[in-house]
């Protein structure tokens, strides 16, 4: 593999890699409803800091029209939310150039080869730890939470008590996001309900009957030993993955051994926010390890009311 085939290898694996995620996140971001937003945004530092105006409590007031008397002044304040940068990469992937002249194949095709999964990849690792941390921060929070582990499985009703829990505003849950098992087990209860709630096509659920898609995907944050399982009813904005623009790639080759060595490294970084909270500097520190991010302590509450939070959580058998 000459100089210039190394270079196309790594311009094919970035390129590939940037362009699959990018169409990737559109269709995402669409299917989702705006529950879960990823997008590329870059951040200096270990975190990123907004302030945000903290809602006025008791701002409107009974007046006496024939009374008098001072009235106690009350004061605007900031709350400070703060995400997460997780650093993110692979390890590195042998692509001896013996290996490809034997088999015939050129750089190009196994740079497109290493893109394409790193982008299936980062996606899956960028949704997987997304739904960690929403787990550990909303289902610390007994008003978003709906525990009927101990009683049954996932069903419409069961959902509904779930939704529930925001009330009045319980239109801004604008999806749910659940494992297969839960699925099917709605899938079960629909395919006996002679009222047929829901409309198939190929005994496939659309949404919940309100116009909330249902996500399916078998990450493996939304279980637990048990087992259990969880189903995420995400308001807008409820979930926030911002890919940090800082792609790294190299190709090493190194003499000395049987064949001549090479191998592909890549690394890059994304930030990760959950609506209504802020990550705990102190706490949960920069850089974390998923232990870290899918622990409920590193997950402040910065919301004023429980319904301006991420959304609810359903936790069933």
């Amino acid at each position: 593999m000459a100089l210039s085939d190394l270079a196309v290898f790594q311009e094919y694996a970035q390129t590939s890699m940037t362009e699959l995620q990018d169409q990737a996140i559109q269709k995402f971001n669409a299917n989702s409803n705006g529950g879960i937003i990823l997008t590329s945004l870059a951040h200096e530092g270990d975190f990123s800091q907004t302030a945000i105006w903290a809602k006025i409590a008791g701002l409107v007031r009974r007046r006496n029209a024939y009374g008098t008397g001072a009235v106690s002044a009350l004061t605007m304040s900031q709350l400070v939310k703060a995400s997460v940068k997780i650093a993110a990469g692979t390890p590195p992937v042998e692509v001896d150039p013996g290996m490809l002249k034997w088999i015939q194949k050129s750089p190009e095709e196994a740079g497109v080869v290493i893109g394409q999964q790193m982008a299936e990849d980062s996606m899956a690792d960028m949704l997987n730890t997304g739904l960690m941390a929403y787990v550990a921060g909303v289902g610390n929070q007994a008003t978003n939470f709906h525990d009927y582990s101990a009683t049954g499985t996932c069903s419409l009703a069961v959902l509904s008590a779930g939704v529930s829990k925001f009330g009045d505003r319980s239109q801004d849950v604008v999806a749910w996001i659940m494992h297969s098992k839960s699925a099917f087990d709605i899938y079960g209860e629909s395919l006996a309900n002679s009222n047929r709630l829901f409309v198939f096509g190929t005994v496939r659920v659309v949404d919940d009957g309100f116009g909330r898609p249902i996500i399916i995907t078998d990450s493996p944050a939304l279980t637990d030993t048990g087992p259990v399982y969880f189903q995420c009813g995400l308001a807008s904005g409820g979930i926030i993955v911002e890919n940090g623009n800082e792609f790294t790639d190299n190709l090493e080759t190194s003499n000395g051994d049987e064949n001549i060595l090479r191998t592909y490294q890549a690394e890059w970084t994304y930030n990760l926010g959950i609506k209504g909270f802020t990550w705990d500097m102190g706490n949960g520190g920069a850089s974390p390890n998923d232990a870290a991010l899918g622990t409920a302590g590193n997950w402040d509450m910065i919301a004023t009311s429980h319904k301006d939070l991420g959304g609810v959580l359903v936790k069933t058998q």
